[in-house]
């Protein structure tokens, strides 16, 4: 729990040091309603349908790369499944980005987090030089 709350905690620093950087003028947040067990359809394959993944990529994903670390720029469709259906979505549009957040829990006790970012394609992204128009991994953490 210790190492959940500190990797909690330096996500968190990360996201407001990085919204404290690059001036951002307003933020609104949405948080998902997450599918119970049990119940029809998976949370992963909603995510999937509203981000422009396929369902055999998803597929893919848990039986390729399962719970394998996605490296920052990674495609969204290529980590979507990796680590299960996520138990927390949050989604936050920042002036000039969007960030999608997703906590995913194993039976085991891990935590695996679990950040994308859209760089919306206007002119100061592009003067950035930053990826626009795709979702792609900003970061991956993980508890020990």
């Amino acid at each position: 729990m210790r190492h959940f709350i500190r990797t909690l905690s330096l996500a968190t620093a990360t996201f407001l040091s990085l919204a404290a950087c690059s001036h951002f003028h307003h933020s609104n947040t949405t948080v998902y309603d997450v599918t119970p067990a049990g119940s029809t359809g998976s949370t992963v394959a909603r995510l999937a349908g509203d981000y422009g993944c396929t369902a055999q990529q998803v597929a893919a994903n848990w039986q390729n790369a399962r719970l394998e670390l996605a490296r920052s720029g990674t495609p969204m469709c290529s980590v979507l499944g990796r680590y299960g259906d996520p138990i927390s979505v949050s989604k936050n549009n920042i002036a000039n980005m969007q960030l999608v957040s997703m906590l995913h829990r194993e039976p085991n006790g891990r935590y695996y987090n679990a950040t994308f970012v859209y760089y919306e394609d206007n002119k100061v992204n592009r003067e950035l030089n930053r990826p626009v128009g795709k979702w792609l991994v900003d970061r991956v953490t993980t508890t020990r």
